[in-house]
């Protein structure tokens, strides 16, 4: 059975170095060929080469270039920008800025948002620097989260004072049982504010304005439009 298969084998190469060299071209059984007329035979439209001369061959670079200048421009890339928030009140005054400064109806839109009411639990405010960092080191010391922020109603005093609020909450419910839990802590001096009313909040946005448009936008320094546009935030998830 070995000896038969070795046989096979050795045919089975002699056939195949005998097709190879082309001995068996006149049975139709040859292999493709790579060689001249064969190659000559694989063109396509060799009559549509032409050889130009270097003063020719200048001349049709030159007219390609000229109509690939004269196609149309690649879409500009398209950019979101906002101002805001504006309460109710002030919202119609920030669009009749933008008519007035020639930005034409229909480019951007009013966008509004409901705003929960929100809470706090903070310590302050503090008359000086000294004794808000003196108060965030004590706070640091019972490992708790602080952040420093702006208390309502400090701006309009003649110094501004700063506070440190110890968490952020939607009601006054889960503000006071946060409370409760820092004063089991050891915080004695926290009181419960309101950051924020409940109420609602609207921006402008241009969704889809040109480079040039963006440009624009970015310039204006109307007062109705306070800080002015910037890129779009993120829609909440």
């Amino acid at each position: 059975m070995l000896r038969a298969l070795v046989v096979l084998l050795l045919l089975a190469n002699l056939g195949f170095w005998v097709w190879s060299t082309g001995a068996l071209e006149i049975l139709g059984l040859a292999p493709a060929s790579e060689r001249d007329p064969a190659r000559l035979g694989q063109q396509v439209h060799p009559d549509a080469v032409r050889v130009l001369a270097p003063s020719a061959a200048l001349a049709v670079l030159s007219t390609a270039g000229a109509a690939s200048a004269s196609r149309p421009a690649t879409r500009p890339l398209l950019q979101c920008l906002e101002a805001g928030p504006f309460s109710p009140a002030m919202i119609e005054a920030a669009e009749r800025a933008l008519t007035a400064a020639g930005l034409p109806d229909g480019s951007w839109v009013r966008t509004k948002q409901e705003l929960a009411a929100q809470f706090a639990v903070v310590l302050g405010p503090f008359s000086s620097r000294d004794a808000l960092q003196d108060k965030r080191g004590e706070i640091g010391r019972l490992r708790l989260p602080v952040e420093a922020l702006e208390l309502p109603g400090a701006v309009a005093a003649a110094t501004p004072q700063a506070g440190l609020a110890l968490g952020r909450y939607d009601s006054r419910e889960a503000a006071d049982t946060a409370l409760a839990g820092f004063n089991q802590r050891g915080v004695r001096s926290a009181r419960v504010v309101m950051l924020r009313a409940a109420g609602s909040e609207a921006r402008l946005r241009a969704e889809n304005a040109t480079p040039e448009q963006a440009e624009q936008l970015r310039s204006f320094s109307a007062a109705a439009l306070g800080a002015g546009f910037a890129p779009c935030a993120p829609s909440p998830r």
